[in-house]
């Protein structure tokens, strides 16, 4: 059997054309597993290479370090950052060696900038360890002429180690890569090889599966066609038994169909009735608790009017009483000023003790302001005489008209924490009073409830006990 090779990556192939021609021996097990231990064998040289050009080129920075930064200090660079540059420039000259030896393994030539970058590191790293070999008095003088040969000798033993293996291990990587592509290519025809025996075998095998499949199919063929046979006739007789069995079906569908939309039709009714009754029993019992309120309400006004009243009479007895009692000291003191004028002339100790008893008496405590000296009086005696000249304040009703608005103010409160807000003059006509006062209740109610703790807590506390109230008698009458 002739076996050729298949064709390699464009980028080896440019690199290094290998074909195996066609001929008339095959490739062996042997042949492969001699291509395979070829393959590992030249790995292993390439990680020797990679491995043997880090540890030089470790060795060289450890040994090239002290020199340079010796250089380094000595040209004025500060200690702490002198020994940094021959590790940079040491790194970059391995960089620049091991990426070109690997990529030359796929074959890059490097020339250009990698040529520049590599010789500048290089020469760099040689000439800074060299330098006091070079010119050992610290003078530039171009060509050294008092140069030290033995320590030329030892500071470029490292550098051009490095360069040349870097150099040497491209052209080995090179090598390495030409000869794992030649038994690559071995592997492949020999992969190929046994991909054509596999897929012989395999349209052999499926020749003859496909003449087993053929006879089995005729066979089974047959055997459908007996059975569709028998599948018709059963399926014509099950055709017959399940229309007989789907008009039997529909018919006690309809009658099903009839009986429950007349079930649902009763049911309806039956929930329209009761809803409408609920909704009169409902709004009936709001229209009561609406009555008991205004009930309340009005009792609540009748009984503020009455207390209003009652204060009102007290007032008006409280002054009348006042004013008689002043009206009879007045008279009084009148009377004995006339007695002490009779007497002045002739008993002046008499008037002076007179004098001293009626004043006494104006001093007494009264519920209206001290009266004050006429200046008739002032006139006819020495003695200070007193009568009313101030008016009381009006204060009838007073106390009345504050416990209204106290009330109305924490009914509007209760009012509005429930959420049953009235009109404001319809609130107002509960207590006979203006639409404005109302608004002014109702004003005063959220004020309170913002800025007086106690008030809220009052209002809060009365409005869950209706909110209660009225939920224990709304379960009363679906309970009924």
């Amino acid at each position: 059997m002739t076996t050729t090779s298949p064709t390699p990556t464009a980028q080896h192939e440019r690199i290094h054309p290998v074909t195996i021609a066609p001929g008339p021996r095959a490739v062996t097990t042997e042949d492969a597993a001699k291509a395979r231990e070829a393959i590992a064998d030249l790995e292993r040289i390439e990680r020797l290479i990679t491995t043997v050009l880090v540890i030089l080129g470790m060795g060289g920075l450890v040994f090239t370090a002290v020199n340079v930064t010796l250089f380094a200090i000595d040209h004025h660079t500060h200690p702490g950052i002198a020994w940094m540059l021959d590790p940079l420039v040491s790194l970059a000259l391995l960089g620049v060696l091991f990426i070109d030896g690997k990529l030359a393994a796929h074959g890059y030539k490097p020339n250009g900038w990698p040529f520049m970058l590599r010789w500048f590191a290089g020469l760099a790293t040689w000439l800074m360890n060299c330098w006091a070999s070079l010119y050992p008095d610290g003078k530039f003088t171009g060509w050294p002429d008092r140069a030290d040969p033995a320590g030329l000798l030892l500071h470029s033993v490292i550098p051009f180690l490095v360069i040349l293996l870097a150099e040497a291990g491209a052209g080995y990587r090179k090598f390495s890569t030409g000869k794992k592509q030649h038994h690559q290519n071995i592997l492949e025809a020999f992969k190929d090889q046994q991909e054509t025996k596999r897929r012989t075998d395999a349209e052999a095998r499926s020749r003859q599966q496909e003449a087993d499949r053929a006879s089995k199919e005729a066979e089974r063929q047959r055997a459908a066609d007996l059975a569709a046979e028998e599948k018709r006739a059963a399926i014509e007789a099950a055709k017959a038994r399940e229309l007989a069995e789907a008009k039997a079906r529909e018919v006690q569908a309809t009658a099903e169909a009839e009986a429950r939309r007349a079930e649902q039709a009763r049911l309806d009714a039956e929930a329209r009735r009761r809803g409408e009754a609920e909704a009169r029993e409902h709004q009936a019992r709001i229209d009561r608790e609406t009555a008991d309120h205004v009930a309340e309400l009005e009792r609540q006004r009748i009984l503020a009017e009455a207390e209003a009243n009652a204060v009102t009479a007290r007032t008006e007895a409280e002054l009348k009483a006042a004013e008689d009692a002043r009206e009879e000291r007045r008279r009084a003191a009148e009377a004995r000023r006339a007695r002490t004028a009779e007497t002045t002339a002739v008993l002046p100790e008499a008037t002076a003790e007179l004098t001293a008893e009626t004043t006494a008496e104006l001093k007494q405590p009264t519920a209206v302001p001290a009266p004050a000296a006429t200046a008739e009086t002032r006139k006819l005696t020495a003695v200070p005489t007193a009568h009313p000249t101030a008016e009381v304040d009006d204060v009838r009703g007073a106390e009345a008209k504050r416990k209204q608005i106290e009330a109305a103010n924490f009914e509007a409160a209760v009012l509005i924490r429930m959420d049953i807000q009235p009109t404001r003059k319809d609130f107002a006509a509960q207590y006979g009073r203006s639409e404005t006062w109302g608004r002014d209740r109702y004003a005063d109610a959220e004020r309170h409830m913002t800025e007086d703790a106690e008030f809220a807590t009052q209002v809060i506390a009365e409005a869950d006990n209706r909110a209660r109230i009225l939920a224990e008698n709304e379960d009363e009458q679906v309970s009924a």
